[in-house]
């Protein structure tokens, strides 16, 4: 599982929506683009993983830190970005 699709998941919970559709409504998003993230076409813009953060209470450090990873696959870069991470 993704970072990304995690934090989708974690909104879907709190919020108690049944489906992408009310996941991608409760998001300001199309029904499409959520998919495209479930499906592991593409990461979460940052926009978005900024709303989500304050949608569960998750520092913003610790969001950009767990979408590295999907958001950029050269090992190197998620590296040298994460050199910095909090714990």
């Amino acid at each position: 599982m993704t970072y990304t699709i995690e934090l989708l998941e974690k909104v879907k919970a709190k919020y108690d929506l049944g489906s992408d559709y009310q996941l991608a409504k409760k998001l300001g998003v199309s029904s499409a683009r959520v998919s495209n993230w479930m499906k592991r076409k593409n990461a979460m813009d940052w926009e978005v993983a900024f709303q989500v953060a304050d949608l569960l209470g998750i520092d913003d450090q610790k969001v950009v830190y767990g979408l590295l990873k999907d958001k950029y696959e050269n090992p190197r870069i998620i590296n040298a970005l994460q050199q910095g991470a909090p714990a």
